[in-house]
């Protein structure tokens, strides 16, 4: 379970990691603290707003009840009058309301039981008591508390035609439900601009991931494929900025794979050169003095045996030096491949690994002279002698087996042995050379090398190198 978590754990973590999933957390980042700044920012417009329409509803509600109960106490109606405060009382915003004489006698009120009580006695005294200057002015006045959520308007106005007779309407507005609205209505805003963003942002995640992320998935395959594949990479439709990095990175590559079938065939050129001079002239000169120690030492022979035994020694050294020069002269340079062919080559590098490690060997091979060019056979050659050295050297076999035959359109080359499975060597080693020029050769035939293990009463280590022929 433990594991699985961690693996759930690292996939989300590449995951975040990822361009795609950047670009989008990025916008969605942004977008979700654009929407708290037009949030805070709404709230602010909105809560000015409905405070203004609140001031500018009560000073036109004060002025406007204040006129008609003006006209209607001086017709004596005051049934109507109740009936206005009642209406008046109906607002949602509205929290209380009266009507007071100079005296301080309420005389109609938005609750009934204040009617006739002395205004002092209400919960609008403190309010009536700051603002009776407004019967002596008859100028109507109003004023926020402290934290804006509540609003008195006051507005006098005439009972009778006498001057004297002044009364005022006072009214207070609550704005605790308005100001709620308003950070609700805000908040709806901004969650719908929140579902629009989050639908704009899983678009764009799609969008992402069709135009780029798929498109630069594939270009990491087309560059893991120039190093694990031998085929020359592939190139991305269109004419996008990644279509054209793939171009360049398949053109770099094929000049890259020119360059060094160029140094490899120059190298190859090089070894037969030396070996061809090693074979023509050294080994030469090297069996020419054989010959010469061999006759000084019949001459010495019957005059002093010593000298005549020292002479034999050096003709057998020289002829241990021949075998050698002519070995390292056809390791250079097989001249089976060029007058016998691959099968012939083939069976010299047994031969050798039998006299030199005492290893017992066998060849299953089949003609690919109309298959594989000469320089294709040489390769192939080259790349099996560095299998079965390898072998030798490292896994320590009994008995090894090559195999060359034709699968389909493939040419395959097997090298199997009894020895140690292949353990790859570390640069640190220092003996990756061979190696190093084997995955060359492969490259350059377009070839691939793959290494099992079949187990058994004995195991058998098998390398296998599929070379494709080309269509004709």
């Amino acid at each position: 379970m433990d594991q699985r978590h961690l693996r759930e754990g690292g996939a989300a973590l590449k995951l975040f990691h990822s361009i795609q999933s950047r670009i989008t957390l990025t916008v969605l980042s942004f977008g979700l603290l654009m929407i708290l700044f037009n949030n805070w920012r709404n709230q602010q417009w909105l809560t000015e707003r409905r405070l203004l329409r609140l001031e500018q509803e009560a000073t036109e509600t004060g002025s406007r009840l204040a006129g008609l109960l003006q006209h209607l106490s001086r017709k004596q109606q005051e049934r109507a009058a109740e009936l206005e405060m009642a209406y008046v009382s109906l607002s949602a915003d509205v929290d209380l309301g009266l009507v007071c004489n100079k005296e301080g006698i309420v005389t109609c009120s938005t609750h009934m039981q204040w009617k006739q009580m002395d205004v002092l006695k209400t919960p609008l005294a403190d309010e009536w008591k700051r603002h009776a200057s407004v019967l002596e002015t008859m100028a109507p006045a109003f004023e926020w508390n402290a934290g804006k959520t509540s609003l008195v308007v006051m507005v006098p106005f005439f009972e009778t035609y006498e001057s004297t007779s002044r009364a005022a309407v006072v009214i207070r507005y609550d704005a605790t439900l308005a100001l709620a609205q308003v950070l609700e209505d805000a908040w709806h805003e901004s969650l719908r601009q929140a579902g629009a963003l989050l639908a704009s942002c899983l678009l764009l995640w799609f969008a992402l991931d069709e135009l780029i992320t798929r498109r630069v998935r594939r270009v990491v395959e087309i560059l893991r494929a120039a190093t694990s594949k031998d085929g020359l990479p592939t190139t991305l439709e269109g004419h996008d900025e990644l279509s054209l990095i793939s171009k360049e990175f398949a053109g770099a590559v094929t000049k890259l794979r020119t360059a060094e079938n160029m140094v490899l065939e120059a190298a190859e050129q090089e070894r037969r050169k030396i070996g061809r001079d090693l074979h023509d002239d050294l080994c030469q000169r090297l069996s020419a003095i054989k010959m010469k120690a061999g006759v000084v030492q019949g001459m010495i022979h019957d005059k002093d045996g010593r000298i005549a035994n020292l002479a034999g020694q050096v003709a057998e050294e020289l002829s241990e030096s021949t075998v050698i020069a002519r070995s390292m002269a056809w390791g250079l340079a097989p001249v089976g491949i060029e007058n016998h062919g691959l099968k012939d080559a083939l069976e010299n590098v047994l031969r050798f690994v039998e006299r030199s490690y005492m290893v017992q060997c066998s060849l299953d091979y089949s003609d690919l002279s109309a298959s594989l060019t000469g320089s294709s056979q040489e390769l192939l050659f080259r790349i099996a002698q560095e299998l079965v050295v390898n072998a030798c050297k490292h896994s320590k076999p009994n008995v090894i087996n090559i195999s060359v035959r034709m699968e389909d359109s493939n040419v395959v080359l097997s090298v199997i042995h009894d020895g140690k499975p292949f353990i790859k060597q570390s640069a640190a080693d220092g003996s990756g050379m061979g190696l190093h020029l084997m995955g060359q050769r492969l490259r350059t035939l377009s070839a691939t090398l793959e290494r099992t293990v079949e187990k058994g009463e004995r195991d058998f280590s098998i390398a296998i190198v599929r070379i494709p022929l080309k269509n004709p």
